[in-house]
This record gives structure tokens, C-alpha cells and sequence, in this order.
């Protein structure tokens, strides 16, 4: 069980609001961050460990979306574009790769969302061209998601790339590591997912 300050990579600024799909709840109360919204079917934390100040909306058990995917549109109908994600990775793999396939539906619509935690930062872009900090004592990882990448250019990395083809069956794009304060990267097609890693202390 976690006590104290929140996360770093969930820190708040002013706007932002916390929604929470059924135990993510648990787990920033014990943070000490109060959820503005609970979404879920409460299928993993009995509904009345929460107080009654805290606002719930309570989901049916058998349905298409999950939790998370429902917080998202939440926040979406609520004009955010941008999500933080915390939580989403390390459990049940199946709801990983959920998350995952979450942070594509809002890269199709134009919006970023990451998963995040003390180890990993990843999102999934579509074409276009980017450019990111490095991220100091971290790793950067690029792979092809649901097929391949064509048109790839990475600068600003040990191992740069030049209209290069990653695979979306071949984790080719691993562990690379960062030369430049800043990477530029661009491709023609496909899904990218990018993370930025750190090994477990």
C-alpha cells in the first residue's frame, strides 16, 4: 500500500481533473489525491469503501467499453484532449494492451493520451512529424502498432533512421538511447507507438 504525495508523472496543473476507473480510485485515495469523478461497474473495489462526497457513476457489468475507456470519453465530453493515464500498466495484461489500443483511438482522433508510471511514459502516434525532449536515464523504444511503418526518420538518438520500414511483427525499434536534448521523428503510415523507459532501481 502506497501513503503520501502523488506521483510526479501524475502531478496536476491547474484545469486538470482526476478521473478514476473502479480501484484506481483506492489507489490515489491512498495517494492522497480525491477523485472529481468514479467511473466503473465495481467489479474490483466494493462501491462503499468510497465516501459519499466523492461523485460515482456506476456502469453496467456486461458492456463493450472498459472503465478506462469510459473515463476517457468522459473527459472527452468534457472538452479535455490531453490524458495521463496512471495505473494502466503492470497488472492484468489484457487490460494493458486495452490501454494500449485506448491510446490509439485518441491518436486517430487528434488527441494524446499516455500510460504512465515511475518506470515507463508511452503513447502511440499517427503520421505526422514530432519532436520530444530527451528524457534523461530513460530509454527510447519505437514500435509498429497493428502493422508497419513506413517513411521512418529518427535524428537526435544513438541509432538514428532514415525512411526506414519498422515491422509490426519484429521488435526492432528497442532500447535506443538519446544523443540530442531534443528528437525529431517523422514517418509516412502506419501507427507508432513511442516509450520512454527506465529499468526498475
Amino acid at each position: 500500500m502506497y501513503h503520501g504525495e502523488e506521483p510526479s508523472f501524475l502531478k496536476r496543473e491547474e484545469g486538470d481533473i482526476l478521473l478514476c476507473a473502479d480501484r484506481g480510485a483506492q489507489r490515489a485515495l491512498e495517494y492522497g489525491m480525491k477523485p472529481d469523478l468514479v467511473i466503473g461497474d465495481f467489479d474490483s473495489m466494493p462501491l462503499f469503501a468510497l465516501a459519499d462526497s466523492i461523485p460515482v457513476r456506476v456502469l453496467p457489468e456486461k458492456k463493450d467499453d472498459t472503465d478506462m475507456l469510459a473515463c476517457i470519453r468522459e473527459g472527452r465530453k468534457r472538452g479535455y484532449r490531453e490524458f495521463r493515464i496512471g495505473g494502466g500498466m503492470g497488472g492484468r495484461i489484457d487490460h494493458t494492451i486495452a490501454n494500449i489500443q485506448c491510446l490509439a483511438d485518441c491518436a486517430r482522433r487528434g488527441e494524446r493520451a499516455w500510460l504512465c508510471d515511475e518506470q515507463n511514459l508511452l503513447t502511440v502516434l499517427y503520421p505526422d512529424e514530432y519532436i520530444f525532449d530527451a528524457v534523461p536515464g530513460r530509454k527510447l523504444s519505437l514500435f509498429a502498432f497493428g502493422g508497419n511503418v513506413t517513411g521512418m526518420k529518427l535524428k537526435g538518438t544513438e541509432w538514428e533512421l532514415d525512411n526506414a520500414e519498422l515491422s509490426g511483427y519484429y521488435p526492432v525499434g528497442c532500447s535506443n538511447w538519446f544523443k540530442d536534448s531534443k528528437i525529431s521523428l517523422s514517418f509516412a503510415s502506419g501507427l507508432l507507438i513511442i516509450a520512454f523507459c527506465k529499468d526498475a532501481e
